[in-house]
């Protein structure tokens, strides 16, 4: 038996938008710790578990400004509390960097193990959940309302395919991230001399090339010709965005009173101790709930192995057949010396 818990049109505020060397929307590890910290508030009263949870968007306000027309976008930061005025002098305390968004995402969360319930009950459990939600943090914001709780079973083929569809109907309109790291991996293979890193980060970059704008009279272009600069598709279709979606250790394990000023939140953390760790990155793809067929594909869960902890789906599609691209220079003099 399928089991699913949707959480539909969950709005949060101030949520953490950056992860790892990205930006723009929170980390996967951010919505499975929210799910895990779900599963312990109702471990008390309900024998549940949580296996992990697919992540749909519908709206995002990112705190961003631009100083100038043609500069990066720069965080709208703040200072809190704006005055120490345990100070005499009202020094201004400094700005730590932070990178907040309000947002608006369902979340599909699969459960490993089954809950057996009657209507009764059903509405009593939801009931439940959407106050211990009320009550967290997702993505370190907070959350402000929840628009629909809904517990989904599914036994046989007919069944699933109507929870599929409910699902959408409680989702839409709204995109889902997809995994996508077998692109990484073909990415690649293009410069089997690459490394991961360098594939990734070549992904990452935008790309631009100058089209020259001929005049009727020319043939070729000069240096004073005018071109306008197009961005350089990617090498697959789809709205891919490149993600966090883990940690590797980098150090061995150590214990929680080896590390000064370490952070234990319960005694579990004190008997496990802790590690440094860096963030692992990979590629995922927005894709239109519509377009879904099985939404047990599109749940990401924890896979541990030795010093990965990454968060990953279930299956991996094969890559689409990549576009042919030519090297198109980069710059303007490059366009007119290759002609």
């Amino acid at each position: 038996m399928s089991q699913y818990l949707v959480l539909s049109k969950i709005k949060v505020q101030k949520a953490n938008c950056i992860a790892g060397f990205t930006w723009g929307f929170p980390a996967i590890t951010q919505f499975l710790g929210f799910t895990h910290a779900l599963q312990r508030k109702l471990a008390n009263e309900y024998d549940i578990a949580f296996n992990g949870c697919a992540v749909i968007s519908h709206d995002y306000q990112l705190h961003v400004y631009k100083p100038k027309p043609q500069a990066n976008f720069e965080f709208i930061q703040s200072k809190n509390p704006a005055v120490l005025a345990k100070h005499k002098t009202h020094s201004s305390p400094p700005i730590i960097e932070e990178g907040k968004m309000n947002l608006t995402v369902s979340l599909v969360i699969e459960l490993s193990k089954e809950l057996l319930a009657t209507s009764e009950q059903i509405k009593v459990f939801k009931q439940l959940v959407q106050e211990k939600c009320l009550t967290s943090r997702l993505a370190g914001g907070s959350v402000l309302a929840i628009g629909y709780v809904d517990f989904l079973s599914a036994s046989t083929q007919e069944q699933s395919e109507h929870l599929n569809r409910r699902v959408k109907r409680l989702t839409m309109p709204g995109f889902i991230l997809q995994d996508r790291s077998d692109y990484l991996k073909q990415l690649q293979t293009e410069n089997p001399d690459a490394e991961l890193l360098d594939a990734w980060l070549d992904f990452s970059a935008l790309k631009y090339r100058a089209v020259p704008k001929l005049k009727d009279d020319e043939r070729q272009p000069t240096e004073q010709t005018d071109a306008d600069w197009v961005q350089v598709p990617k090498l697959f279709k789809g709205w891919l965005v490149p993600i966090m979606t883990g940690y590797k250790a980098i150090s061995e394990q150590y214990a929680t009173d080896e590390i000064s000023d370490l952070r234990v939140s319960d005694a579990d953390d004190s008997v496990l101790g802790c590690c440094f760790v860096e963030a692992i990155h990979s590629i995922g793809e927005w894709k239109g709930v519509h377009r879904i067929n099985d939404i047990g594909d599109m749940i990401w869960k924890y896979h541990v192995e030795n010093d990965w902890y990454l968060c990953a789906q279930k299956i991996e599609p094969p890559p689409e057949e990549p576009i042919e691209i030519e090297n198109q220079p980069q710059t303007f003099e490059d366009a007119i010396a290759n002609l």
